[in-house]
């Protein structure tokens, strides 16, 4: 795990207040001003000179089109989609409704055809012959979008323009947030490998500032597990050299003990031993798993109905002994299932020693396996007291034991240390294991993908 320094102060030109200000401001800014300055263009209305195109285009109107004669200022309503040709004797130009009119004055005072926009019309004219002005009329746009009557595409232009480069600050914002939820997502699940992070640490902002000092939680973090999983190594390791000192010195004494006068105390001492031994196998157990990735199960195609029937028959004398009737239910069960099995029987197993322990005599143990959306459930039920409410989340963690008052006998009780090997094994293949009080008794379900596939969580 890479170490990135930390950085606790943002300069006050690279903070993420100053740029998000900074940027409204100018873009504000730049919409106010092109709004300003387009609005008269956009709105005004223009006249020019007409040009030889527009005076072809014109004479070709009067060659090919009927004129439609202005009477009475009702024009509008005669005017076709396209170029249209209008006409009016000239001694009656007042006719023409007073867009017209004001533009075929305007003509007559400079002496020359015009080509202009009056109220979004196209204006073209006008001509005299016979005793008629001819002036062009139409809505019709031109091929450049850049001419006057295209105007109203500024606008629309400056709206998309403002719209990106608001889209592209609030994604320069929330991408590095999302890699952000991700890789922490990444860290609740045990993989601190914050490698995806590295394009956003280099920022100088607070985002980078964050990203920092979350790679750098995730480093300390990774590295005070890998310091507990090997305490708890090391010191499960030397406790065995005293153990079997111990062990040896205990049969030495039994030896010399013919007569039995201390039977009792060596009793003792070897279950006392015994318990040792056990709790550093488990200790080694879980230091292992801890240290195992799901790309390393030996996974094999099996039959769990099959299996679960090997596993209940090497418990048969514990069963006998205590006059416990196992139900099992596999009714929807999958014929085929791809795990470690190694690793499912010791969860599976620590399930049904627990289910043992806790059940009175005569009970009765529920197995059932299911088949669920791809995902398989193995379920073990007694009929014990249960576990209270609050522990059912807590159980699962390692050295966490619930009240004397659950076991049927002093001095049973585990190490709670077992649900927490069943847990990581679930977790190994992907799955996740869950318990609930069922009234009498407590069930514990283990959710299995049907087909383990490996991660390159660790």
């Amino acid at each position: 795990m890479a170490r990135y320094p930390a950085v606790t102060r943002v300069s006050w030109y690279r903070s993420l207040y100053f740029k998000v200000f900074v940027w409204f401001w100018l873009v504000i800014f730049l919409a106010m001003g092109l709004a300003v300055t387009t609005s008269d263009w956009v709105d005004n209305d223009f006249m020019r000179t007409a040009d030889l195109a527009d005076s072809r285009l014109l004479l070709s109107l009067m060659e090919r089109q009927p004129p439609i004669v202005a009477e009475g200022r009702m024009l509008w309503r005669e005017l076709q989609p396209g170029w249209n040709l209008v006409s009016v004797p000239v001694d009656r130009v007042d006719e023409l409704p007073h867009d017209l009119e004001e533009f075929a004055d305007r003509a007559g005072d400079l002496g020359v055809s015009l080509y202009g926009q009056n109220d979004g019309w196209l204006m073209l004219g006008p001509v005299q012959s016979g005793g008629y002005l001819y002036i062009g009329v139409s809505r019709q746009a031109w091929e450049n979008f850049l001419d006057d009557n295209r105007r109203w595409v500024v606008p629309l232009v400056i709206v998309v323009v403002v719209t990106l480069l608001c889209f592209l600050l609030v994604w320069n914002l929330t991408l590095p947030m999302r890699r952000l939820q991700r890789v922490v997502r990444q860290m609740a699940e045990g993989n601190f490998d914050v490698t995806a992070l590295a394009a956003d640490i280099s920022r100088k902002d607070e985002i980078g500032v964050l990203v920092a000092e979350v790679a750098s939680m995730a480093g300390a973090t990774q590295g005070l597990l890998h310091s507990h999983r090997q305490l708890l190594h090391d010191v499960s390791h030397e406790l065995r050299s005293p153990l079997t000192r111990l062990q040896i010195a205990l049969g030495i004494a039994r030896k010399k003990d013919q007569q039995g006068v201390v039977a009792a105390e060596h009793n003792r001492i070897e279950r006392a031993a015994f318990q040792v031994e056990n709790l550093i196998s488990q200790i080694l157990d879980l230091a292992r798993l801890s240290q195992l990735s799901s790309g390393q199960l030996q996974l094999e195609t099996r039959s769990p109905c099959q299996q679960l029937d090997i596993w209940l028959q090497d418990a048969e004398l514990e069963l006998a002994a205590r006059y416990i009737v196992v139900r099992r239910d596999y009714a929807g069960a999958p014929q085929q299932c791809c795990w470690d099995w190694v690793l499912i029987e010791r969860a599976v197993d620590n399930l049904l020693r627990n289910a043992i322990r806790y059940s009175p005599d005569a009970g009765r143990l529920t197995i059932r396996v299911m088949e669920v959306d791809q995902r398989v459930d193995i379920s073990v039920s007694d009929q014990g007291p249960g576990v209270p409410d609050d522990m059912l989340e807590r159980i699962f963690s390692p050295f966490t034991q619930v009240d004397h008052a659950r076991s049927p006998a002093a001095g049973d009780m585990g190490y709670g240390l077992g649900l927490a090997l069943v847990r990581r094994v679930v977790e190994l293949h992907g799955g996740n294991v869950i318990a609930e009080n069922v009234y009498p008794g407590l069930r514990v379900v283990l959710q299995l993908p049907r087909v383990n596939i490996p991660t390159t969580f660790v």
